[in-house]
């Protein structure tokens, strides 16, 4: 910020209430003061150093005709670079492709076409999701959880939009719709009901929501994952890509993710919007910024933990114990990180963390009886199970079937 700008719309580090600017610096100091009516801790906001990362500029919002236009775009193009594919691949062949795939051929290494693409230097794209319970987590049924069905169908009917026709438990700390066989798939991250209560949970079903009732999904689904299989693509066949089937496929996929950047901050912000009239400011606030703290620790938690040791309890009943035992200074030093590097590289499909913060908390709180408090955990019938379920399959553990009856496996 500059020398002379108050900063404002900053949450506080120990109630996550707003900040308000206190007068001037204080005498001989840099920097404003900033005042937290709330618990009443007094805070300073100073320019960062020279060392500290550039702000990148927020792109302009784009339009719903913008969006719409670039969406079509990536449609296009999705359809046209399987086409350039197999005019290359037609062309290449006779002047000496076929030479390479040959020899893979001998090697086993080519059993389909995309192994013939990639011997031409190119690179296969998978996009479909061909297991939806190894990808995406396994169905809840309403008996699992009646009250997050009913918390579903609340936001549903508020937003005016069908509710998801399915609700799957995913691994890792993250919210989603995706569309798999013509079916609408909400996906709520169990990792995230051990950490939010019920009032933030309901932001978050908002947020996922929003992008149903905007039609989000069954307008852009594909062109998303052929824009981010295509960037997967390239990173798995770096070194590996050559030839004129190795620019074909670089220069779609700029093109692609230059149009789909900004279609993807355009929806979030609409989307946060949307989440904060129903769920209130301060909750969509806080959800965001405790799904933004616990994605990097769940991601350090997972690369530590030792599914081989006996004496550990499972991956999400061992995170859980974690969150819970960890000290109030640290979360708060964790919020203050996430707060300073908030901003989101260039490419990045979300606008920055401290823009969206300053959005959401213009909105009115809402009502929250005390049960909103609740954790969101208490949603789920037994999450225990849940938790046991989902580490099996993360880390293919095999069990047997309870019967009177089994072969001895030995």
């Amino acid at each position: 910020m500059g020398d002379g700008e108050v900063p404002r719309g900053l949450p506080c580090p120990r109630c996550g209430k707003g900040l308000e600017p206190l007068g001037g610096p204080a005498p001989g100091a840099v920097g404003h003061r900033l005042l937290c009516r709330s618990c009443g801790e007094v805070f300073r906001a100073r320019r960062r150093g020279g060392d500290a990362p550039k702000r990148v500029a927020e792109p302009k919002p784009l339009g719903d005709l913008s969006l719409r236009w670039r969406s079509l775009a990536v449609r296009m193009l999705s359809r046209i670079y399987p086409t350039g594919v197999v005019l290359g691949a037609a062309v290449m062949l006779p002047l000496g492709g076929f030479i390479p795939v040959i020899r893979g051929w001998l090697r086993d290494e080519v059993t389909d076409w995309g192994g013939v693409v990639e011997a031409l230097g190119g690179t296969r794209i998978i996009t479909a999701t061909r297991d939806p319970d190894a990808d995406l987590g396994p169905v809840l049924v309403r008996l699992d959880a009646p009250t997050l069905f009913q918390e579903v169908n609340l936001v549903a009917r508020r937003l005016g939009v069908k509710p998801p026709d399915q609700i799957r438990l995913a691994y890792l700390p993250c919210c989603g719709v995706v569309g798999w066989r013509r079916s609408r798939i909400l996906l709520i991250g169990l990792p995230l009901l051990q950490v939010l209560n019920i009032a933030e949970l309901r932001a978050v079903i908002a947020h996922e929501l929003a992008h149903l009732a905007r039609g989000d999904v069954s307008h852009s689904t594909g062109a998303s994952r052929f824009v981010e299989g295509l960037g997967q693509a390239i990173e798995r066949s770096e070194g590996r890509l050559r030839g004129p089937l190795s620019l074909w496929t670089r220069v779609c996929w700029r093109a692609a993710n230059r149009c789909e950047t900004p279609i993807a901050r355009g929806q979030e912000a609409r989307a946060d919007r949307t989440s904060a009239a129903i769920a209130g400011g301060g909750a969509a606030a806080s959800a965001l910024v405790k799904v933004a703290m616990i994605q990097p620790l769940f991601r350090e938690v997972l690369d530590r933990h030792d599914p081989d040791r006996d004496d550990l309890p499972n991956l999400y009943a061992f995170f859980r114990a974690f969150w819970r035992c960890l000290p109030n200074e640290m979360r708060e030093a964790m919020r203050l990180q996430i707060l300073v590097d908030g901003t989101p590289l260039t490419d990045s499909p979300h606008p920055a963390l401290p823009d969206r913060l300053a959005v959401l908390q213009t909105f009115p709180e809402q009502h929250e009886p005390a049960s909103d408090r609740s954790p969101a955990s208490t949603l789920i019938g037994d999450l225990e199970a849940f938790e046991q379920l989902l580490h099996n399959r993360l880390f293919g553990e095999m069990t047997l079937e309870t019967s009177v009856f089994h072969r001895l496996r030995g």
